[in-house]
């Protein structure tokens, strides 16, 4: 077993400038739930009674996609999300991760993360251990509140009173980061409830990072249907920038620094290492139902069938489940750039960003960013070639309207970079 380090010994996060980088990512999609949260909008589906069975199906096909996809890829994270990785059986994440080394796909000692339930780690007290003896690295939680009647309204299983017992067992297990996601702007919700909320979430035992989310109703969904409907189910979009200067506030009260819009950690090495690769437009593959992919070289993005027995089956046929591909145009690529990266601490890199989309972009854009710093809204230094565009917490509250405002008409008609 790989040994494991403490809190301080952690290797640094790719987007520090360390060798590591550039490494891609590898994401695993579990698409199993024992339930179905009314907010969720990902591809999943209800385990049912079949679930040892199921899963099992599951992993003979994810094993064989991982073989129809072999390659010289080496990324230096694993990412189990979903669904809920935590229903996963035992064995489940070492032998994924092996079939994923063998076949090229991920370095050898990979950093593995997983997405779970704490009612699972509840009802079975050696679950963390087991996970810690698949050199598991890291687990996200999904706590979404610790209030218990919003618990109730997010449709989650486990109470606020089994919040500290899962998070405990994490941290004895020796599992080296501990997320925990949080879910706000729920109707009736108030700064002060939530801030009551964020005060107790960072004194969770072991918990070094947090991921803060607003409500976002999707068409399709449980909640959807209800809106639709008339029901009021979120703050009114006014009360929203209140709430997120609230959260920012109150975590970096308590220890927690923001990196991302919704994202803090207690330290930099506690940063998301997989997630900031999509942030960066670093490559990642994803395998399972629904995943999605990223080929920065080609600047072609792709993505796997929805569904659990149409990906099933094109996998037990031989072929890559693949549905469909895009690639990038230059505008595209640049818009989304700044989209991620506006929603980062760290900020857009202006020499990089003139490397790819040519220098004439970004002089078309001082006087723009010399009235976003002039409103507060950014910290910028430096020339085209050497300077940074460092969005301030005002800033990363309407990151995604600073992107909008960014004038690309120079790449609207260009066909490749």
């Amino acid at each position: 077993m790989t040994e494991r380090p403490d809190s301080t010994s952690l290797p640094p996060d790719p987007l520090t400038g360390t060798p590591e980088s550039d490494a891609p990512g590898l994401y695993v999609h579990v698409p199993f739930c024992s339930r179905i949260c009314p907010y969720c909008d990902f591809a999943v589906t209800p385990l049912g009674d079949s679930g040892s069975e199921r899963l099992d199906r599951y992993r003979q096909a994810l094993l064989t996609e991982l073989e129809l996809r072999a390659a010289a890829l080496g990324a230096d994270t694993v990412y189990f999300g979903g669904g809920t990785p935590s229903l996963a059986p035992a064995g489940f994440f070492r032998k994924v991760v092996r079939a994923a080394v063998k076949s090229g796909l991920a370095a050898p000692s990979p950093f593995v993360f997983l997405e779970a339930n704490p009612e699972d780690l509840v009802h079975d007290p050696d679950l963390a251990r087991r996970w810690a003896a698949e050199e598991v690295w890291g687990v996200s939680l999904g706590l979404q509140a610790l209030d218990e009647s919003r618990l109730r309204f997010l449709g989650r299983a486990h109470h606020a009173s089994e919040v500290v017992v899962a998070v405990s067992r994490l941290a004895e297990a020796g599992i080296p980061w501990i997320s925990a996601d949080l879910i706000y702007g729920t109707a009736g919700q108030t700064s002060e409830s939530l801030r009551e909320e964020l005060v107790a979430m960072a004194a969770l035992p072991g918990v070094n990072h947090i991921s803060a989310y607003e409500l976002s109703i999707e068409p399709g969904t449980p909640f959807g249907r209800r809106q639709a409907r008339g029901e009021t189910l979120a703050v009114r979009s006014e009360d929203g920038s209140a709430l997120f200067h609230e959260v920012h506030e109150t975590l970096a009260e308590n220890g927690f620094a923001a990196y991302e819009a919704c994202n803090f950690a207690t330290a930099p090495e506690f940063r998301s290492r997989h997630n900031r690769k999509y942030w960066s437009s670093v490559e990642y593959l994803g395998v399972g139902p629904s995943a999605h992919s990223f080929a920065p070289e080609r600047g072609e993005r792709f993505w796997n069938r929805r569904g659990f027995e149409d990906w099933e089956a094109a996998v037990l046929r031989g072929e890559e489940p693949t549905v469909e591909r895009e690639t990038l145009r230059p505008y595209e690529r640049a818009l989304e750039e700044l989209f991620l990266r506006l929603r980062t601490t760290d900020g857009l890199p202006l020499g990089g960003f003139s490397a790819r989309y040519g220098e004439a972009v970004v002089r078309a854009n001082r006087g723009l960013f010399e009235n976003w710093r002039a409103r507060g809204l950014v910290e910028l230094s430096g020339d085209e070639m050497t300077g940074w565009l460092r969005p301030t917490r005002d800033g990363l509250a309407v990151a995604d309207a600073l992107a909008r405002e960014m004038n690309l008409d120079a790449l609207r008609h260009r066909n490749v970079a």
